[in-house]
């Protein structure tokens, strides 16, 4: 459960090139209109009801007897999380497992390594709605990372009050996500290949080949070049009109320009031309940890686990 989208693996098996299964997304934009103080709206909190209770029933269907609720970023913050622990309890039978943004980073790094064609050092980028991680390491493992309160959602809320956005508000987006970014680079040890995971750089890259289709989504090359016009294109568009673009779900329309604008900073942070797009992510490195994460799928039980740390 993030900050944009809710997502369901069906992980029925594991092959050379990693974990199998059928995957879902659903956009329900939990952070959307969130209080202050991270509190998660009544609205929110109903389109999340709606989409686990399709998801309980995929689940019930499929004969699935073990498994894992996480919420990240928005259900981090979120004082009222217990809310969201009640509907993932009545709807999946799953207690709230709450996950640290450096084990959010972690597990994302393991799903993207599967990307990584090679490389011996890898940094591997994670734009959420809420959030975004950068993460360091090698064949062997993160090295370093960092969760920054830097998202797509929380971005275009703080930034991107105009529709579409004025200049002057996409330049101040634009030079504290250079910031933050350039910082979070140096702290994880400086420049190295980039691969870019989650929706933000999926949908990118869709619409830098005019169609979703997971097949080529996965290995694309997105250069720097591609990122800066497309945000120069889609930023200059109303929602209405950005959400009629081949390769991009309608409903990521809103946030969509906050991402890719946090996307180009992390390319010009690294030094980088282009990065490769990973469909290989979080869900994938849950999979690999799943001894220490999933559990019996057991009725009603609205209850919150929270892990700070992967061995």
């Amino acid at each position: 459960m993030g900050s944009n989208s809710v997502r369901l693996f069906l992980w029925d098996g594991e092959e050379a090139d990693g974990p199998t299964g059928p995957r879902l997304t659903t956009v329900t934009g939990l952070r959307r209109g969130a209080d202050a103080d991270g509190t998660i709206a009544a609205d929110a909190l109903l389109r999340l009801d709606e989409c686990a209770a399709t998801y309980g029933g995929m689940l019930r269907a499929a004969g699935v007897a073990r498994g894992v609720a996480i919420g990240t970023s928005a259900v981090r913050d979120a004082p009222n999380r217990h809310a969201v622990a009640q509907v993932i309890g009545r709807r999946l039978g799953l207690p709230l497992t709450v996950i640290a943004g450096t084990v959010e980073a972690r597990l994302a790094y393991t799903g993207a390594r599967l990307a990584a064609d090679g490389e011996a050092e890898a940094i591997v980028l994670d734009v959420g709605g809420g959030s975004t991680e950068l993460v360091r390491g090698d064949a062997d493992g993160p090295t370093r990372a960092v969760s920054l309160q830097l998202g797509a959602v929380r971005s275009t809320e703080r930034y991107l009050a105009a529709d579409p956005p004025h200049d002057e508000q996409l330049r101040r987006l634009r030079e504290d996500a250079d910031a933050a970014l350039v910082d979070a680079v140096a702290g994880i040890g400086g420049p190295a290949p980039l691969i870019g995971v989650a929706g933000t750089v999926t949908t990118l890259a869709a619409v830098d080949l005019g169609i979703y289709d997971p097949r080529r989504v996965h290995g694309h090359m997105l250069t720097r070049t591609r990122v800066e016009e497309m945000l120069s294109w889609m930023s200059g568009l109303p929602v209405r009109e950005r959400a009629l673009i081949p390769g991009l779900e309608p409903a990521r329309a809103p946030v969509i320009v906050a991402g890719a604008a946090i996307v180009a900073a992390a390319l010009r942070a690294t030094g980088r031309d282009a990065l490769r797009v990973s469909e290989r992510d979080l869900l994938d490195g849950v999979a690999r940890h799943a001894d220490q994460l999933i559990g019996p799928v057991g009725g009603p039980v609205p209850r919150i686990a929270t892990c700070g740390s992967l061995t």
